[in-house]
This record gives structure tokens, sequence and C-alpha cells, in this order.
């Protein structure tokens, strides 16, 4: 295959759009540093940006994309930067990655090699890389699961009349029989099912409550871990796209698609594209991690955008079939997602009450971390809201209008051809 020899070239090429170019820089130095053998090329969108940048400010040779001093939709930069590496892959070779910022690389170069070596005998064409590290999903979705964790434990060890709210809220979970499940563990809107929940043991005694609740405010790992595979295994088309590997550029040609309504755009514009890929046949691969997700500290804080923007994301992707987008699929899909997500943030609410006044009540918190506490439950409060004030019916004539574009396009396409 003509990839083959464009990876026996030792050139890698980067694609990634950023806001912040000292985040970016960290992660083409840390490619850098694990690569000796390789020459590491970046293409990069610069965006948010008050002045124009010096590329020599980063550590590898870089082409600075565009600066724009605006903030395009994730959509539209994962695009301008796919189109790029096309570009770039075509002319010198290599082996291309459209990657997300906040990564750093996390595999030893002769790892790497046996890796792709493997994934070339397969034919590949794209592998969607897993992460470890946090996840990059809204840190609504990483909450409910662990607070039922801990207020489960504290009901099995505490038998005084301070657990009693607390016994009267676990007394109506159900266990599931099949015992604590490791697959997307940490993404709780998939784990979190109070009829049937996966629970997972909590140590009390070597439980650091500060460290829990920082680590609940912001999204990260608390009681649970995330499933990280081991091997390579072939791609559904459903896979997200924040590590993305390139061998064949011609995949590139497929765009990320997004939903435009009210004043939302959807998110998961990346599973468009793989869907695309899949149905036209190209070989895609899921591998186990080559990079690290290092979650942003203020990753989507006060911002209730970005859960509605995935929500909308999910329904599009659920409609989708081939070439075509059912109106049946993404309606049901949008109005059961904010459903359950409504329940997801109402039952973490309350979760969350309980074990504030607990902690508080025992002197295991202060002021601060109740603060902390408090200021989730008023943020769960305004998503509610914010859910509650979405038009269907205008998100369904958006839907409408999206779903006749992309028949028209095909229809273009098929006479063009």
């Amino acid at each position: 295959m003509q990839y083959i020899a464009m990876f026996q070239s030792r050139i890698i090429h980067v694609a990634l759009a950023t806001a912040e170019p000292m985040v970016a820089n960290r992660l083409l130095k840390s490619i850098q540093q694990a690569l000796p053998s390789f020459e590491v090329n970046a293409s990069v969108l610069l965006f948010g940006m008050a002045e124009p940048l010096n590329n020599d400010e980063f550590c590898v040779p870089v082409d600075v994309i565009d600066s724009l001093n605006n903030f395009p939709p994730i959509v539209e930069s994962r695009n301008i930067c796919q189109s790029y590496l096309r570009h770039r892959m075509l002319e010198t070779g290599g082996v291309g990655f459209i990657l997300d910022d906040d990564l750093m690389w996390a595999l030893p170069e002769y790892a790497f090699i046996a890796l792709i070596d493997e994934l070339l005998g397969k034919g590949c064409d794209m592998a969607f890389s897993a992460l470890s590290g946090d996840s990059p999903i809204p840190k609504e979705y990483t909450r409910a699961s662990p607070l039922l964790d801990v207020l489960m434990a504290i009901n099995d060890h505490h038998i005084d009349d301070d657990v009693k709210s607390i016994n009267e809220y676990v007394k109506g979970v159900g266990i599931s029989s099949e015992g604590y499940s490791e697959v997307n563990a940490h993404h709780d809107f998939y784990s979190f099912k109070p009829e049937k929940f996966h629970r997972y043991d909590v140590n009390l005694a070597t439980l650091k409550w500060q460290g829990f609740i920082e680590n609940l405010a912001k999204g990260k790992t608390t009681t649970r871990n995330i499933h990280i595979p081991r091997k390579i295994y072939p791609a559904s088309g459903r896979e997200r796209g924040g590590a993305t590997i390139i061998f064949n550029p011609d995949v590139l040609l497929h765009k990320n698609d997004a939903l435009r309504c009210l004043n939302f755009i959807s998110r998961r514009s990346d599973m468009i594209m793989a869907q695309n890929a899949k149905n036209y046949n190209f070989k895609l691969f899921n591998t186990p991690p080559i990079f690290e997700h290092v979650r942003d500290e203020v990753f989507d804080s006060k911002d209730c955008k970005k859960l509605i923007g995935d929500i909308l994301g999910y329904a599009l992707v659920e409609a989708k079939s081939e070439i075509k987008y059912s109106r049946t699929y993404f309606e049901f899909h949008l109005s059961n997602r904010i459903e359950q997500t409504n329940l997801l943030l109402k039952e973490t609410s309350k979760m969350l009450t309980l074990l504030d006044e607990w902690l508080v009540k025992h002197h295991y918190i202060g002021k601060n971390q109740s603060n902390v506490l408090r200021v989730m439950v008023l943020e769960n409060n305004k998503t509610i809201l914010a859910l509650k004030s979405i038009d269907l019916n205008k998100v369904l004539e958006s839907f409408n209008q999206f779903a006749v574009s992309k028949i028209n396009d095909l229809n273009l396409s098929q006479l063009e051809n």
C-alpha cells in the first residue's frame, strides 16, 4: 500500500486546533521526546488570538494554518485541520494525527512502532486511540456513581441516627447481580442506573474528602476508573476522534458535521465523520492508549451549553443510518437523553446535599469544601432549567432542515460523478 511507504519515511504530521499555544506546545514536546527517531511536524490552527503568534515559539516545525481572533465551533476547526493534514500527508508522506490539544504522549517508541506495524498489517486506514487519564466528557456525567458509592459505604459502616436520611435514600437502590462493571465506569451517564447499580466498594478510612470533593467538582476520577483496552480491535464507526491516527489521507475527505439550532451546536461531530468513513468501507480500528488526557481545570465550568451540545450530538449520531438521518430516531433519542440527564442531575443534587450534611455534622470538611458541594447543586439546577427551556419543536425543525440538506448534498454529488 502507498501509505506503508509513507510510514517507513518516519515522518509524523500532527494537526490540532488550540487557543492555548503553551498547552499545544506541551503536547508536541511530549511527542518529540518520546519519538527521537521520528521527524515530527505540526499544523496548528490558532483561535482566540488577539495578535498573530510566531511559530518559533513551538518546539517542533509548525505550519500555522490560520490565526483567528474568534472561537470557531469544534466542527469547523476540525474540518480545517483535516483538510490541511491531508494536504501535508499527500505532499511529504508520513503518518497523520488529529489531536485535541490537552493530551500528552504516553507510549514508548518501541511500543508505538509495534502498534503501527500491527495496524498496517491489518490494512488500517484510520485508528482511534483510547485515552488514559480523565475523560474529556461533561463533568455532570462523572459524579452520580461515585456519590452513590460513598453514600452506600457510609450507610454500611455507620449505624447511628446521623445516617437515617442516607439510609432512606440508598434503600431504594437496586444492586446489579452482575456486580461492578469496569466498562465506561467513569462515564456516569452509562453506568448510573439506580435500579440496577454497579457498586464500587469504597474504603472510607483512606478516602481523602478534600481531594474527593475537588475531583468531583472538576469531573476527574474519584472512586472508579476508566476501562482501558489493551489490544487492537475493529472500530464500529461510532468512536470519538480526539486522538486519531491517519494512514490513508483519503479518509480525511469525510468531514465532521454538526446540527445548529437555537444557540447550540451539537458536539460529537467526529463520530459523524467516523460513521461516514465506515460506511464507505474504510478500515477502522481502536487501539490501546497512545495519549493521556490532561483535563483542563476549568473544562465547561458554569456552562451548560457543552452538555446540551453533547445531548444533541448523541441524538444526531443515533439518528444516522448510513447516508440518511431518521427524524423518528432523532426525536426518540433526544427526548430520552434529556429525560435521563434530568434524572442524573436531580439524583446527583440529592446525594450532594446528603453528603454535605453528613460531612459537616461529623466535622470532616470545612466551609470551603461545603460551598463547593453546594455550588455543584446550584450548577445542576441551572442546567435543569436550561434543559426545560429547550424548544423541542424548533430543534426538530432544525433537524429536518439538516437532514434535507444532507440528502441534497448526496444527490448533487451523484450528479457530479
